[in-house]
């Protein structure tokens, strides 16, 4: 029965990339004390890692 355990995890996948989507668009949105370079700086790592997770998750399983 690989089929649920392979649904959990592609729904883990989702959730994890959806929120650190959702991160990077906080930290953009909400006002604070942190300069726009440096905000703009951490949005773009956050992509960045929700961008890896998403092709590392999706090559691991499309192996299965």
């Amino acid at each position: 029965m690989p089929a649920p355990n392979r649904q959990r995890q592609q729904r883990t996948l989702n959730l994890v990339c959806g929120a650190l989507a959702f991160g990077a668009l906080l930290i953009l949105l909400l006002p604070g004390d942190v300069p726009l370079p440096l905000r703009l700086g951490l949005a773009a790592v956050d992509l960045v890692a929700a961008a890896t997770v998403w092709l590392v998750g999706r090559q691991h399983l499309a192996g299965k």
